[in-house]
């Protein structure tokens, strides 16, 4: 992916976690999650050459991801606001947030790929930090000190994982040296 290409999808992802957890707060997780699949719809246009592999992957990061949340809510550390799926599953803007989320790995944060101490390093600090900003901003609430603890430890451990489930069902290089974010199939620098 393209520097430009990466910068803005982490940019457009942002906003895109903004409006959801906005629309979380105050009642509209279905408009409130629609930038986050804009990010999505944004991710397999680019990666169109490898457009299965990248959904599969996208679909099982997404997978793991509510499956977190559902752990994170049946263990008491959050509350999110709205109407939970199925009556145990987190609201829909949620899952808006994971698939736009599960675009990043093999796009503007594959630059973590084999860095799985950084990637834990990341979870750790950034995991909790979401959570308490959503908290903030009224989409979830969180029961005193311990929980963003536990969240930041279980971050650390997920987030190399989610990296990995990205590397191994969808990698972003081949052998032969072909970029699969371009149809074309140029090769790569250097080869």
């Amino acid at each position: 992916m393209h520097a430009f290409t990466a910068l803005f999808q982490f940019l457009a992802f942002d906003a895109a976690w903004v409006s959801a957890v906005a629309g979380g707060a105050v009642g509209w997780p279905v408009i409130g999650g629609l930038p986050a699949l804009g990010v999505l719809a944004f991710h397999l246009f680019v990666s169109r050459a490898v457009i299965w592999a990248e959904l599969r992957a996208v679909l099982a990061i997404a997978l793991f991801g509510i499956l977190l949340e559902t752990g994170f809510m049946g263990a008491g550390l959050v509350t999110f606001a709205g109407t939970p799926v199925l009556g145990v599953l987190p609201p829909i803007w949620v899952w808006a947030l994971w698939l736009g989320f599960a675009s990043l790995p093999n796009g503007s944060l594959g630059w973590l790929m084999g860095r799985p101490g950084l990637q834990a390093l990341l979870g750790l600090a950034f995991g909790p930090l979401a959570y308490w900003t959503g908290a903030r901003m009224g989409a979830a609430e969180m029961p005193p000190p311990g929980s963003l603890a536990l969240i930041g430890l279980a971050w650390a451990l997920a987030f190399p994982a989610i990296m990995g489930l990205a590397q191994a069902i969808s990698p972003r290089s081949s052998a032969r040296g072909v970029d699969p974010d371009h149809a074309s199939g140029d090769s790569l620098p250097g080869k």
